[in-house]
C-alpha cells in the first residue's frame, strides 16, 4: 500500500512560476518516454515570452495541433502585453472551445497522459490544457456477440468518448449524466456513470459511486476487474452486473432508472442493477411483436432449465428411478448403453469436459478455425466414443441438447455461471437420485432467493410479484403489447414510474 501512496502523491505539488522548474518535473516525470514531445517556444513581438508546449505523439490530432496552437501562437501574439500574458494567451492567442486551465503538476500530467496538449507559460503558477485528441480507434463496430434480428448494428467499442457519445445519441435529454472520473493509480482509467437524473434512485446512484471508488488499485482494463472489485457476491457463480455491447440496450436500461458504466479501453457497459429476468430479455424483443417475444423467452428459460438439469436428471432416472420410463423406452435405453464399461456418472461428466474443452478451444482460435473445430470435434469425437462403446449414444445426444439449450441465453457472463451449476446437480444426482435433483433445484432457488445487485433482490418481480402495482409481470416470461407497458420496472424511482400515457387528441 505504501507503493501506491507514494504513487499517488508523487506530482500532487503546485505549478511552478519558473518555466525551467516545471520543464525539469516534466523532463524527470517522462524520462526515456520517447513518444512524448516536448518543446520550448518563445511568442510574441516586442514583449516575449517562453511558452513549453508537451503531448504523446499520436494520441493528439496534429492538424489541429499546428492550426489551432502552434499557428495561432505565432501569428496572433504579435502585441503580447507586459503583464497578464498567460490571460492574453487564453484569450486571444488560442482559437478553440475545448479549454482550461490546469493548476496543479498532477492535473497536468494526468491531461497529457490521456490525450491532451498542455502549454506552460513563463512567469505564471498555472498551464492551459487543450483538447485536440486523435487517437487512434476502430471508430463503431457491429455487434457480434449479441446479434439481434431487428435493430441497431453498433455496438460500443474501446474509445471512450465514442462510447459517451453512442449513449448520447440514443438519449437527447440534459438530464442524462455522465459523471466521470479516474480509476487505477497507474492507470488512470476513465470511469463513467451514466444515469437520468430525475428516473434512477440518487440512493444507488450514491452506492454505485462509493463502491467504484472503494478500492485504490494500480490499474484497471476492462470493465471486468472493475466487476470483481465491487460485487458483493464473490463466491457466487451468478454475476452481480449485467454486461453489454449493444448501446441501444444500455440505453433502454438507463431510461428505465438502471445504471451504466462505461470503462475506458473496454467495449463493455456495466447495467446495474440487475434482476434474473434481466438476463432472458434481448435487445430486440422491445422491437418485435408481443407473441413473437414471448414465445422466444419460453424458449430462453426453459433452455436455460435444460442446461441445468438435463444432464443430472438423465443420471438419476438411469442409475435410480427407472420406473418413470416406459418399458420401450427404458428397453432402448438399456440396449444404447450395452456394452459400455463405464458408469452414467463417469459417461456424462467425461462428455461434458470434452465439450467444454472443445468450447474453450474454439473461442481462442481464429473466427473460422474455432468455427470449424467445434462443428468437425464435435462431431468426431462423439461419433468415435459411441463407435468405441465409450459412451452410449444417449449420452452424446444429453449433451448436445444442454449445450445448444445454454446458447439460447443471450448474456454469456450468465449463461458461463450455468456450468458450476451444472455439476452441483449431477453430484447430486449421482447420490441421492431423483431427491438429490429436486434438492439441487431447491438449493439453487434458495440461493438465487439470497442474491441481491445493489440492493435490488435478485427474483424480482418473480419473488415478489406485487411491487410496482404488479406490472414488472407485464415484461417478464410473457411480455404484454407495448402499448400495455405503460409503467418503468422498479429500478426508477416511484414518482417517475409513468412512461406512457395516451394522447387524449388521438383517441378518436
Amino acid at each position: 500500500m505504501s507503493l501506491l501512496h507514494d504513487e499517488q502523491n508523487r506530482i500532487t505539488a503546485a505549478i511552478s512560476k519558473k518555466l525551467t522548474e516545471n520543464i525539469d518535473v516534466i523532463s524527470t516525470l517522462f524520462t526515456d518516454c520517447a513518444d512524448v514531445v516536448k518543446r520550448r517556444i518563445t511568442v510574441g513581438n516586442i514583449n516575449k515570452v517562453d511558452i513549453y508546449c508537451v503531448y504523446i505523439d499520436n494520441m493528439i490530432n496534429k492538424d489541429l495541433l499546428e492550426k489551432v496552437t502552434i499557428y495561432e501562437l505565432f501569428h496572433n501574439l504579435n502585441e503580447m502585453p507586459a503583464r497578464n500574458q498567460f490571460d492574453f494567451i487564453k484569450e486571444k492567442g488560442l482559437r478553440t472551445v475545448d479549454l482550461s486551465e490546469v493548476i496543479t503538476m498532477n492535473e497536468l500530467i494526468e491531461d497529457v497522459l490521456s490525450g491532451d496538449t498542455a502549454i506552460l507559460v513563463d512567469g505564471c503558477d498555472k498551464a492551459l490544457r487543450v483538447s485536440i485528441r486523435g487517437m487512434p480507434s476502430r471508430g463503431v463496430p457491429k455487434s457480434e456477440n449479441e446479434v439481434a434480428i431487428r435493430g441497431s448494428l453498433e455496438s460500443f467499442s474501446e474509445a471512450f468518448y465514442i462510447n459517451r457519445v453512442l449513449l448520447r445519441r440514443r438519449i437527447k435529454d440534459t438530464n442524462l449524466k455522465i459523471k466521470q472520473f479516474k480509476v487505477g493509480i497507474r492507470s488512470h482509467t476513465d470511469v463513467a456513470l451514466c444515469y437520468l437524473e430525475d428516473v434512477a434512485k440518487p440512493e444507488m446512484v450514491a452506492d454505485i459511486e462509493k463502491r467504484l471508488k472503494e478500492y485504490i488499485i494500480d490499474g484497471i482494463f476492462d470493465s471486468g476487474m472493475l466487476e470483481q472489485l465491487t460485487e458483493r457476491n464473490v463466491y457466487s457463480p451468478f454475476p452481480e452486473f449485467q454486461t453489454t455491447e449493444r448501446p441501444d440496450k444500455a440505453a433502454s436500461a438507463i431510461m428505465e432508472g438502471r445504471v451504466a458504466v462505461l470503462v475506458d479501453n473496454s467495449p463493455l457497459a456495466l447495467l446495474l442493477p440487475t434482476t434474473l429476468n434481466s438476463f432472458f430479455q434481448a435487445s430486440d424483443d422491445s422491437y418485435s411483436r408481443w407473441e413473437i417475444a414471448t414465445f422466444t423467452r419460453i424458449l430462453r428459460y426453459f433452455g436455460a432449465f435444460l442446461s441445468i438439469a438435463l444432464p443430472g436428471l438423465y443420471i438419476a432416472v438411469i442409475n435410480y428411478n427407472a420406473e418413470v420410463l416406459s418399458s420401450a423406452m427404458a428397453l432402448s435405453f438399456a440396449a444404447a448403453r450395452d456394452g459400455v464399461p463405464f458408469s452414467v456418472l463417469f459417461e456424462v461428466i467425461m462428455m461434458e469436459i470434452a465439450f467444454q474443452m472443445l468450447l474453450e478451444a474454439g473461442i481462442r482460435l481464429p473466427g473460422p478455425m474455432g468455427g470449424t473445430l467445434g462443428i468437425v470435434g464435435g462431431l468426431i469425437i462423439g461419433d468415435a466414443a459411441v463407435t468405441a462403446n465409450l459412451v452410449s449414444p444417449i449420452v452424446v445426444i444429453v449433451i448436445a441438447m444442454t449445450a445448444i439449450s445454454a446458447f439460447t441465453v443471450p448474456n454469456a457472463a450468465f449463461a458461463a455461471s450455468f456450468r458450476i451449476v451444472r455439476y452441483l446437480i449431477i453430484i447430486l444426482s449421482a447420490f441421492l437420485g431423483l431427491y438429490g435433483f429436486v434438492l439441487g433445484i431447491i438449493i439453487l432457488l434458495n440461493h438465487l432467493g439470497g442474491l441481491k445487485s445493489f440492493g435490488m433482490p435478485y427474483l424480482v418481480p418473480f419473488a415478489a410479484s406485487g411491487i410496482n402495482e404488479g406490472t414488472d409481470t407485464k415484461d417478464a416470461i410473457v411480455r404484454l403489447p407495448l402499448r400495455k407497458l405503460k409503467r418503468r420496472p422498479i429500478f426508477s424511482r416511484k414518482t417517475e414510474r409513468t412512461r406512457l400515457i395516451r394522447n387524449e387528441d388521438d383517441k378518436h
